[in-house]
């Protein structure tokens, strides 16, 4: 019998260690029974939160996606201000905001819509299911236009640039980059992620939020629609690589040895993620119907959070009690053709979030699963163009949303800017980019303390956070999570 080795070492290890779930030495260690048996002993643990982070990769034109409505001077400076690329009042979602927002220079104004594609999350909001985080951003400190104009504080290296600006988003602006923050809660929080496998979990590929500091736990990359199977495994060659690794003992040479920790990992990883989305086949949602009902064009966003929700569903496999998830969508760099680009992409994150507001819903998680959306920046307030086809360039500080029956909901959190250009936060002599009034690195402790990191240990994940009025205070306004 002759069998094609078409799997070079190079491929064979990056493919493996993508389905590691945990370090091989743990699995080597258990056995799959072990694993399993694990698993379920931890499965009668209630203290459930997960974090679902979807990134608007690219710079999301968040000014389009919340926008002011009505008579007054904060709708006619949006109008002023995006001229071509605005959008007309009656074609909003209007939103109905439990308390008025807070607005940078003490303007009193309240009325405000959401984006034309956007009706389902306009819904939720309205709902008190989601809320929206007000002009965040990466600072190192509090910072000033004036202070920008003429670099009198520290400022986030190389902002503007896709690149930084994410990792920074994802980590921390102030210092060099060595995990994300989403990496290291998971590392904070052990004691709930007893189980055999990875407690994060990615849908879009290995990203800087998931990095860990100490390398312990490696990050689990899931394809959009589940589990990543090893590539030819099956028939005989199943029988060969099975025979051959069975066989590999400790006194073999230690790359033989890696080899086969590396294959036995991704062995654990299929027994695992399948038994955890058998799981939720057989907990009674419909996923495909629950997802088809808000997003007809079953795209690439909700694919991938129907796979999470199904984890999510399943995880008396999974043995986790904090997972953090991540989830990608591409296409926000929006320099042309601004408002017919932006409304497909709106169109597709509203549905993909209906959806999977609806599945969490259904299978009961929908109090135990926070959804945070952001974007590593926002966007020129005034377009680059006189034409409808105009787009926004790279700016600085944009809106986020965060979803779950946790949030204080229907809300405007931190400070919405006034729109006002060449003066007050703008970091620019006209454009429009303003200086965030909230850093993310704010934003992120409130989230992190709800998933259960102590207060002692949020710098750890934030180093810059001791350079900010504490979130937590209620004159920053960030009071999003119910009991944060």
């Amino acid at each position: 019998m002759t069998v094609k080795q078409h799997i070079s070492r190079r491929r064979f290890l990056k493919r493996s260690s993508l389905l590691s779930l945990t370090s091989a030495t743990t699995i080597g260690s258990l056995g799959l029974g072990g694993l399993l048996n694990t698993s379920s002993a931890l499965a009668a643990t209630s203290d459930y939160k997960a974090l679902v982070f979807v990134f608007l990769a690219g710079g999301n034109d968040s000014f389009n996606m919340i926008v002011p409505k009505g008579d007054g001077p904060l709708r006619d400076q949006y109008q002023q201000g995006r001229r071509t690329i605005a959008i007309p009042a009656e074609q909003l979602h209007t939103l109905d905001l439990v308390t008025a927002p807070q607005i940078y220079g003490g303007e009193n104004y309240a009325e405000f819509g959401m984006h034309p594609a956007c009706a389902d999350l306009a819904t939720l909001f309205n709902d008190q299911e989601m809320s929206v985080l007000c002009n965040i951003g990466n600072l190192n400190v509090p910072t000033t236009r004036e202070q920008f104009l003429d670099k009198s504080v520290s400022l986030p290296e190389q902002l503007f640039s896709h690149s930084d600006q994410q990792r920074q988003f994802q980590s921390d602006p102030s210092t060099k980059f060595t995990f994300g923050w989403g990496g290291r809660a998971a590392e904070l929080l052990t004691s709930y992620n007893t189980g055999s496998v990875s407690p994060l979990i990615s849908v879009s590929g290995l990203n800087s939020f998931q990095v860990t500091k100490n390398s312990v736990i490696n990050p689990y990359v899931m394809s959009s629609t589940g589990l990543t199977k090893l590539d030819g495994y099956n028939g005989q060659r199943q029988t060969m690589l099975e025979n051959a690794f069975d066989s590999v003992s400790d006194s073999d040479h230690l790359m033989v040895q890696k080899y086969r920790d590396v294959f036995s990992s991704a062995r654990g990883a299929q027994t695992i993620i399948g038994s955890a989305f058998n799981q939720a086949d057989a907990n009674g949602v419909d996923y495909d119907s629950v997802f088809s009902a808000a997003d007809s064009n079953n795209t690439k966003t909700s694919k991938r959070l129907k796979t999470i929700a199904k984890m999510i569903a399943g995880r008396e496999s999974t043995g986790n009690n904090r997972p953090v998830f991540f989830v990608q969508v591409n296409g926000f760099d929006t320099h042309q053709n601004l408002l017919a680009d932006h409304s497909l992409l709106m169109s597709e994150l509203n549905d993909a979030l209906k959806g999977f507001r609806d599945a969490l819903v259904a299978q009961g998680d929908f109090d135990k699963v926070l959804t945070f959306v952001g974007s590593e920046f926002g966007r020129t307030f005034t377009p680059n163009g006189d034409s409808a086809e105009s787009g926004t360039d790279h700016a600085w500080g944009g809106h986020a949303l965060v979803m779950g029956n946790m949030v204080n909901g229907g809300q405007f959190f931190g400070t919405h800017p006034d729109l006002k250009l060449a003066q007050g936060l703008d970091a620019s002599t006209g454009r429009g980019r303003w200086v965030p009034t909230t850093a993310t690195s704010q934003c992120g402790a409130v989230i992190a303390k709800w998933l259960g990191v102590q207060d002692s240990d949020l710098n750890q994940l934030f180093p810059s956070l001791d350079n900010f009025p504490s979130p937590f205070d209620a004159s920053e306004n960030l009071t999003f999570i119910k009991g944060a």
